[in-house]
């Protein structure tokens, strides 16, 4: 399976986006965490707008060298703590000039992680400010990990468990097969959560279509203790969320069994990325339609650690 493949390869960066000096941290200390784990090395990006998408000097806007400079700087801060509190991470720091998910998706082919926060939402309004997150899992190669805005334990944390939604598709059994395999590695216990509340027989399709699977899986991971929980009170969405609330990482496909030709984004995925019980890795397939070419490299970048 070429995503797992990806997952696993060692020289296949984490790229975490950088937004700002107070959501940036937590994703990179995620990552940090998660390095130690894979020995993969952080690819850590910021995007700025094009220059000529800026309000001039004349207007109030600030000087685009002096932007360059403070987000460089907070980025360079910020990568050196990381790699003073997790000795042997490396972190290359990227500026990039243009779209943050045009950049995202530029590098999801040789990523093996992308690493997004939750869109923001308006204190006063509560709507969603951008969509970032589902717009990188929408378009990416590679899996993509959305961390929720008040993250809690780390990837390894002894104390949580890893959760998957299955029901049944191929998307959802390739999110299994990356579950156990992260269960594995961070000796922790697996869920898997099938949800039947609106669809009666689905209970029956999804024990026998997972029952050989689960048995295999078992006996290629003996280590990992593995639960099966098949809800029928909540709604798919709901039963994943309720389930990996205190999870130290939540498994799903890009779309599942419900969705209709076509959709890449199902509507369970589109609803858990707007509001993350946990850290939440969303499997994409490489067979399924990419990103666009991206135009521009980025303008910048610092290296540390090891």
């Amino acid at each position: 399976m070429e995503t797992l493949t990806s997952l696993l390869t060692p020289d296949r960066p984490i790229v975490v986006a950088f937004r700002d000096d107070v959501t940036g941290p937590l994703l990179l200390r995620w990552a940090a965490e998660r390095s130690q784990l894979t020995g993969q090395p952080i690819l850590l990006l910021h995007a700025l707008p094009d220059p000529s998408l800026m309000p001039p000097v004349a207007a109030g806007g600030k000087p685009y060298g002096s932007l360059l400079a403070e987000a460089r700087q907070a980025m360079d801060d910020e990568s050196r703590r990381v790699c003073s509190d997790h000795p042997g991470a490396h972190v290359t720091a990227n500026i990039h000039c243009g779209d943050i998910v045009d950049a995202l998706l530029g590098f999801s082919d040789d990523a093996a992680l992308i690493v997004v926060g939750a869109d923001r939402v308006d204190g006063q309004t509560g709507e969603y400010l951008g969509s970032v997150g589902q717009q990188v899992a929408l378009g990416s190669f590679s899996p993509v990990v959305v961390i929720p805005r008040e993250a809690g334990a780390g990837p390894h944390s002894t104390a949580r468990g890893v959760v998957v939604g299955v029901d049944g598709s191929a998307e959802s059994l390739s999110a299994l097969l990356v579950a156990v395999d992260e269960a594995d590695r961070s000796e922790l216990p697996l869920t898997v959560v099938t949800s039947s509340s609106n669809q009666p027989a689905s209970e029956d399709l999804a024990v026998s279509t997972l029952g050989g699977s689960l048995a295999d899986l078992q006996a290629d991971y003996p280590d990992v203790a593995v639960s099966r929980v098949i809800d029928t009170l909540r709604s798919p969405d709901e039963s994943l969320a309720f389930h990996a609330a205190s999870a130290s990482l939540l498994v799903i496909g890009r779309h599942g069994r419900g969705a209709r030709p076509g959709i890449l984004l199902g509507s369970v995925t589109h609803t858990l990325l707007l509001t993350p019980p946990c850290p939440t890795m969303v499997v994409t397939r490489r067979s399924l339609p990419g990103p666009p070419a991206v135009e521009g490299v980025p303008v910048q970048h610092r290296s540390f650690g090891q």
